[in-house]
C-alpha cells in the first residue's frame, strides 16, 4: 500500500464519508446508519462491527460500501456538503478579512456568499 492509502487517507476518507452521513444519513436504512456511524464516528474495525451488529464481517464490508455508494449519489444529485464547505470556507475567509481590519473585503465577501445563498435557494423557500 502507498502513502496515499495509509493511516491519513483512512482518516480523510472516514471524515468524508462522516460528513455524508451527517447530510443524508437520514435517507439510510438504520442499519446503514449504524453501521457507517461505528465505522466513521467510532472507528471500529470490520470485525468489531459484525459482532456489534451479530452479523459476519462480509454483511458488514457490503453494507458499508453500499452506503457510500447511496450517499455519494445524494451528494452528487444534491451537492449539500459539498455547499455545506464552501460556505464555510467563504465565511472563514470573511472572519479572517475582519481580523485583519479589511471592513471592505469582509462585506464583499459576505455579500457575494448571501447573494449565493438567495441564488440556492427555490421558490418555495426550501
Amino acid at each position: 500500500m502507498g502513502s496515499a492509502q495509509g493511516p491519513e487517507h483512512r482518516l480523510l476518507h472516514n471524515v468524508e464519508l462522516g460528513t455524508l452521513c451527517a447530510c443524508y444519513g437520514g435517507l439510510l436504512t438504520s442499519k446503514q446508519r449504524q453501521a457507517v456511524r461505528l465505522h466513521c464516528d467510532e472507528d471500529l474495525t470490520l470485525a468489531e462491527i459484525a459482532e456489534e451488529m451479530n452479523v459476519t464481517r462480509q454483511n458488514v464490508h457490503e453494507l458499508i460500501l453500499r452506503s457510500e455508494q447511496k450517499l455519494r449519489r445524494y451528494e452528487a444529485a444534491l451537492r449539500l456538503a459539498g455547499q455545506t464547505q464552501e460556505t464555510r470556507e467563504s465565511l472563514t475567509a470573511a472572519i479572517a478579512a475582519l481580523d485583519a481590519d479589511n471592513p471592505l473585503e469582509s462585506r464583499a465577501m459576505l455579500s457575494r456568499l448571501l447573494h449565493q445563498l438567495d441564488e440556492e435557494e427555490t421558490p418555495d423557500g426550501v
